[in-house]
């Protein structure tokens, strides 16, 4: 599976300066910041520490350091950490940016209160190992907070990766939400719970929607 990995952060170090370009992996309008701002909000008193995986170029650990949250993001591809690094200082920003792969964190134990991860899911080589990894590095009662789209037509595989490589992620393969869940508390979350929304897909077939599962997950 680290071969796998290599690869796919390979692809993002090669590749990744033009990650923003390609239509749904930015963050687009006021519309689809809403989930993450809410929740950034809400969590303002308790939320002393937030990670940011797979933060690609930013996108939420900014909005999380916009609210006045201490902010690290992690990612596996120092090109996109460069554009993150870019961006915060462009807004204005404080945030601490981490290169590393998310199934090895460079982290103690018991270090963050929230866990953030956008778009992120369906890469996982390995899922219950990166779920461990996350509960370990969270504090007592710290909380996940994970988007999820069932990945359910055929004409999307290789998209990102090659398809020999995209066909080899577990959570590549139309995985239900449900058995998502499974998996965090295989991983030893014991409160597990489910929101989902309908979400236009604006750079799709017209008047197409997609469902979007928010994880929340607590330690």
């Amino acid at each position: 599976m680290d071969a796998l990995r290599e690869e796919m952060q390979a692809r993002w170090n090669t590749d990744g300066v033009h990650y923003d370009d390609i239509p749904a992996h930015g963050i687009q309008d006021k519309q689809e910041e809403l989930p993450w701002t809410t929740l950034f909000s809400s969590v303002h008193q308790r939320a002393t520490q937030v990670l940011d995986v797979g933060t690609g170029t930013g996108f939420v650990a900014l909005l999380a350091a916009e609210q006045g949250l201490a902010v690290t993001g992690l990612d596996w591809s120092e090109t996109m950490l460069s554009q993150a690094r870019e961006k915060a200082a462009a807004r204005g920003c404080k945030v601490q940016w981490v290169q590393g792969f998310m199934e090895t964190m460079p982290f103690q134990d018991n270090t963050f209160s929230l866990l953030c991860a956008r778009h992120i899911l369906w890469t996982l080589a390995e899922p219950v190992r990166a779920f461990r990894e996350w509960r370990r590095v969270l504090q007592p009662g710290g909380i996940v907070y994970a988007d999820y789209t069932p990945r359910t037509e055929d004409r999307y595989m290789g998209h990102h990766y090659s398809e020999e490589t995209e066909r080899k992620l577990p959570l590549n393969q139309g995985v239900s939400a449900e058995a998502v869940m499974v998996l965090f508390r295989e991983a030893g979350f014991g409160d597990v719970s489910l929101v989902s929304q309908e979400q236009e897909v604006r750079h799709g077939d017209p008047g197409h929607s997609k469902r979007v599962f928010m994880f929340i997950c607590v330690k």
